[in-house]
């Protein structure tokens, strides 16, 4: 089927706006990249219940970041028959996607700049990605992740599900308020759940 010059043209523009679509979503929609979320008390299911999220990327294809406030059980992970090198003490429930065979950190040289690591790409072993951030003074391992599909995570904040705040990244690392953590940053929030709360 021979095609008119015109409708030619309306493929190759359509072709053109397809190719720019995830830079255009990336660069110009407002999403809450580098921010937490409080879960509300609505939320009541496991992981998410008291739960602090760090979002670390957030596009109009969906939202991707990282439980900070839920250590894992190592004895009850080592039951499931996770291995779990000795010199771990500590490891965080990421989010329930991919838990716990997709291991990921983030980790800073100081605690107010962290530096995140994917392994998206290829797939590392718990005991590999302790032995790449070992140097660091300052790091979070997490098992799983969170993750939204396009338009998810804002439809859950417009619903009041949760609170977007501003605060230091360092809380990430304060592990002796892994606890308390929800708890203090929702008595500190505001009432309306579209203000970005810095403390």
């Amino acid at each position: 089927m021979k095609k008119t010059p015109y409708i030619a043209k309306v493929y190759l523009l359509l072709a053109a706006f397809l190719l720019a679509l995830p830079t255009i979503g990336t660069k110009y929609y407002p999403g809450q990249e580098g921010r937490f979320l409080i879960a509300s008390e609505s939320i009541r299911m496991e992981p998410f219940r008291e739960g602090v999220v760090y979002i670390s990327r957030h596009t109009v294809f969906g939202a991707f970041g990282f439980i900070i406030n839920k250590p894992i059980d190592l004895q009850k992970l080592e039951e499931t028959g996770v291995e779990i090198p000795a010199n771990v003490e500590k490891l965080m429930l990421g989010g329930p996607v991919e838990f716990p065979d997709k291991v990921f950190s983030i980790y800073a040289n100081h605690p107010m700049e962290p530096i995140e690591e994917y392994e998206e790409d290829y797939d590392l072993s718990l005991a590999e990605v302790i032995k790449r951030v070992e140097r660091y003074p300052e790091k979070e391992i997490y098992l799983g992740y969170s993750g939204w599909g396009p338009l998810q995570l804002d439809i859950e904040i417009m619903r009041g599900s949760w609170t977007v705040i501003e605060v230091p990244k360092d809380i990430i690392f304060k592990n002796e308020e892994s606890f308390t953590l929800w708890r203090d940053l929702k008595n500190k929030r505001t009432p309306d759940r579209y203000l970005d709360q810095k403390i």
